[in-house]
């Protein structure tokens, strides 16, 4: 149970890792030339540390070992590391044998890489299976941030927390439509949407990718101005996923 107004603040994906699970690319691409990783992140992580936001990142196991620099660089800022498959696979579709194999690969490549296990997870394309919290809590996860019910932090069957997100707070269910959503509209209605959690109390949970909201400008200054707003309420306590999971009784 939620005590007052949370606003969370996450970001999903690193690099080039969700392209070459689809199949859109076949390797890494040269240094340098993923425009998310190269520009996306770092003015991510340059707004989270000029508003003093500790944040909550999932990022593919692939970047550990392909991008190590990079998802030390997220835990060296203070944010929470989380894990986000392999390589972005359709987590929901997994069968048990292929997703326990990712999934332990994906958290010993992030340890790695950031010095401390990865201690939340959001399953790519926000579908878990059956096997995915036991999988999880044999290796140490102390939450789970993909869908649920609605925004109502919870713990799952077997006792793991869980965090969720709805999809009118990812940036893509705005800016990928085939007409994208103007950044000050999709600024509007996050903002709406957390003064109605300022109101009612409860969850608000963003998320937000470099490839998407990262590499633009606008869509970086809509964001700026939600976490401003955020800040800037008293009603609301700005907090990384990872505490919210710890507060759950």
């Amino acid at each position: 149970m939620i005590d007052g107004a949370i606003a969370c603040f996450t970001f999903d994906n690193l690099g080039e890792a969700a392209e070459i699970g689809a199949g859109r690319l076949a390797g890494p691409l040269a240094p340098g030339a993923d425009a998310s990783l190269a520009f996306g992140q770092p003015r991510l992580l340059a707004l989270l540390a000029r508003r003093g936001v500790r944040a909550s990142f999932f990022v593919e196991g692939w970047n550990g070992v392909h991008h190590a620099a990079a998802v030390a660089e997220i835990a060296a800022c203070g944010h929470e590391l989380g894990c986000h498959g392999w390589l972005h696979e359709r987590w929901g579709d997994l069968e048990p044998e292929r997703e326990a194999d990712l999934l332990r690969r994906a958290t010993e490549a992030l340890a790695r890489a950031a010095g401390a296990p990865p201690l939340g997870f959001r399953a790519p394309g926000g579908s878990r299976t059956a096997a995915t919290e036991r999988l999880l809590l044999e290796l140490g996860y102390r939450y789970d941030a993909s869908l649920g019910d609605g925004m109502r932090p919870a713990r799952l069957a077997a006792g793991l927390a869980q965090v969720p997100f709805v999809w009118a707070g990812v940036d893509g269910a705005w800016y990928l439509r085939p007409t994208p959503a103007e950044p000050d509209q999709v600024r509007d209605a996050w903002l709406a949407a957390l003064e109605r959690t300022a109101e009612r109390g409860g969850l608000f949970v963003l998320v937000c990718h470099a490839f998407i909201t990262g590499v633009d400008p606008e869509r970086i200054a809509a964001l700026d101005a939600v976490i401003e707003a955020a800040q800037g309420e008293e009603r609301v306590a700005v907090r990384t996923l990872g505490e919210v999971a710890a507060a759950l009784p």
